[in-house]
This record gives structure tokens, sequence and C-alpha cells, in this order.
């Protein structure tokens, strides 16, 4: 007795299409069992032969082609096994040989402390990285102590050129910002000062938060992100085009070259960059106390050094010059850390900017605690 396939998308007149007929225990199937021919609704046609029973014989021989979509559609029909009986073609054979190897994809059992783990990959990849920092600032002191008993192996130039990117080139976005800071913080204060007659404290006010808390820290954060990410984005570049390696071919440290002329030009741009941010946030300051408030901008200039001690201007330079340093110093060392890959330029140079910025607070919070009863004025 024949029986032929049941199912539409597995007949038809032409030799072509994928066919089957059952002729007792043996299930011959023929035709080009191809992924143009099969056509799209596979799960119909996997139902049907997943019903065949499992002392049939299936016959491949007569199947004219075989590609990897026809093969699955078995392979998933036969529960991914090959049957008890079975006949095919040699090629045919590593074809299910192939699919046989595949492991299926299944998503890794949760474990109930699973956290644990990922706090415990976290505590040790920021030991790594505290560990690398450490070592890149022993390498900066060798460098830099070595640059000082012989001048000529300085890169003056270097330095020169990071100062005039990070320094002239800065002072747009600087001007804006810490305009609009004093604007906002004298204009905040205003409305209550007034309210009491205490009109001459927007001094107080405005000079303390802006010399001591906001000039150093806005500028240390936009240099973060606009310096800093830049730096990162060079070194890690030149890491993924193999410059680095040329370097140390050539016996240029990359270190001396690279990193140190960064951190020396922060370490001297930062304070000015930090006055200059100072001043125009003092303007805007005195701006908004004139019209708000009725304080003229003489007036606010000689209360200025009474009321503000020159320590609170001192210790924002002081800031400035700490932050400097270490935008340099976290941003080199993620430039070093980048793979040979877009993929790990990217990943490093957010983590330069947003470890930078992090860092800046939590040191700016840590300098106002031990310098609280400093400075505070009269």
């Amino acid at each position: 007795m024949t029986e032929k396939s049941p199912n539409p998308r597995l007949t038809g007149s032409n030799a072509q299409q994928p066919n089957w007929e059952r002729d007792g225990q043996t299930l011959r199937l023929s035709g080009r069992w191809t992924l143009r021919r099969l056509g799209g609704n596979f799960a119909a046609q996997e139902a049907a032969l997943r019903n065949i029973s499992p002392e049939t014989l299936w016959d491949l021989t007569a199947i004219e082609a075989l590609d990897s979509a026809g093969a699955l559609l078995l392979w998933q029909a036969w529960g991914s096994q090959l049957p008890e009986k079975i006949r095919m073609e040699d090629q045919q054979h590593s074809i299910f040989a192939r699919l046989a190897q595949i492991q299926p994809i299944t998503a890794p059992p949760r474990r109930p402390w699973h956290f644990l783990d990922q706090l415990g990959a976290f505590l040790i990849e920021t030991g790594r990285d505290l560990w690398g920092l450490f070592l890149l600032m022993g390498a900066l002191l060798l460098e830099f102590g070595r640059g000082l008993r012989h001048p000529r192996s300085f890169p003056w130039r270097e330095i020169s050129a990071t100062i005039v990117n990070t320094g002239p080139n800065s002072l747009p976005i600087l001007t804006l910002i810490g305009f609009l800071i004093g604007v906002v913080i004298s204009f905040q204060s205003a409305s209550t000062l007034a309210q009491y007659g205490a009109n001459i404290y927007i001094v107080n006010i405005a000079g303390l938060s802006i010399l001591r808390e906001f000039g150093p820290l806005i500028t240390a954060i936009i240099l973060s992100g606009r310096s800093g990410s830049a730096f990162t984005a060079q070194i890690g570049g030149m890491c993924v085009t193999e410059e680095l390696d040329a370097l140390r071919t050539f016996g240029i440290p990359p270190i001396r070259r690279l990193i140190l002329p960064k951190v020396i030009a922060l370490a001297l741009v930062m304070p000015l960059l930090v006055l200059w941010t100072d001043m125009v946030g003092l303007y805007g300051a005195m701006l908004v106390a004139k019209v708000e408030l009725g304080i003229g901008t003489t007036f606010f200039i000689q209360q200025m050094p009474v009321v503000v001690p020159s320590f609170n201007l001192w210790l924002g330079i002081a800031k400035g010059a700490i932050f400097g340093i270490l935008i340099a110093w976290i941003a080199g060392f993620h430039g070093l850390k980048v793979k040979p890959n877009t993929t790990s330029l990217s990943r490093e140079t957010t983590s330069s900017v947003v470890v930078s910025i992090t860092l800046v607070i939590l040191i700016d919070a840590i300098l106002a605690l031990v310098f609280a009863n400093t400075g505070g004025g009269g």
C-alpha cells in the first residue's frame, strides 16, 4: 500500500517540489528539499513529518538537492537525532553530522546569589584599575624625574601644544558656563536676601560659592568632558592603529611622549582657567546684584576682599591644579587600556569621562570637609 504526502506544500506535479511517499515501512523522500522549494510554512511541514512512526525506514537517496534549511526541517522532525532506520548518501550524512555538532543555545541558570558574582567581578575590576592607576602614577613620576635630569629630552613641544588645545580653545564654553553660574547663584539668592534686608550679603554668597567651589568644579567638569575624552580617544586610537607599538619599537616610551605632557599641561593651565571662570562668574553675579538688589559694581568689588578671605581664592586655584593632574592621569590610563577595536575605544572614552567627573566631585567633597572651618569669611 502506497501513502503519499498529505501536505500540499510537499507535493506537486513538478518533480522539483519536495515530496514523500510511504510504501509499507519505508518512507521515500524525493524532489529538492531546499529553502526555495519548501516555502515559509516550516511548522506545518515539520508537524506532518513528526507523526511518522519510529519503526519507519527513512530513504533519502532519491532527494535531488538538500540544503541546510531542508536538513534542519528533517532534523527537528526527528527530534534532533537521526532515526534508527535511515538510508542516505554520504554528502547528506555530512550535513546532518554538522547539525548534530551544533549545541542548542540555552540561557545560563540564574543562581539566587547571582548579584554576589556581579559584585565580586566589579570589585576585582576596580582593584585592577586602582593598581593600574598606581603603577601609571609611579611611571609618570619616574619620567618627570628623568626629564628634570635631562631637560633636552623633555617633551616641551607636546606640553605647549596641549596647553594651547586645552587653554584658549576652552575659554568660550567656560565663559558662557561661568557667567551663567554667577547669574543663577546671585539671582536665586537675591529674593531671599531682599526679604530680610540683607542685600549686602550677596557679596559673601557669590564670592565664597564661586571662588571656593563652583569655579574649580565647573572648570574641571568641562575639561573632563572636553579634553579628558579627547586625550583618551587620541591615545586609544593610537592603540587601535598600533602606533604605540611603533613608538616602543623606536625606543620612545608612550608615557613620556603622550601622557606626561598632558599631565603637566593641565596642571599648569587649569589654575588659569579657574581664575578666568571665577572672573566671569563674579561678573555675572555683580550684574544681577546691581539689577535686583541695587548693589553697585564698585561696592561689590571693594567688599569682595573684605568679606571673602584670599584663602578661598588660593584654595580654588590649588583645586584646579589637582583636578588637572587627575583628569589627564585618568584619561591616559583609560587610553592605554583600549583594545584594538572600536567598541573598546568608545567604552574606555566613556569610562574616562565618568570616572574623572566622579573623582573630581569626590575630592572636592573631601577638601570641603577638611577646610570646612577655614576661610569662612566675615
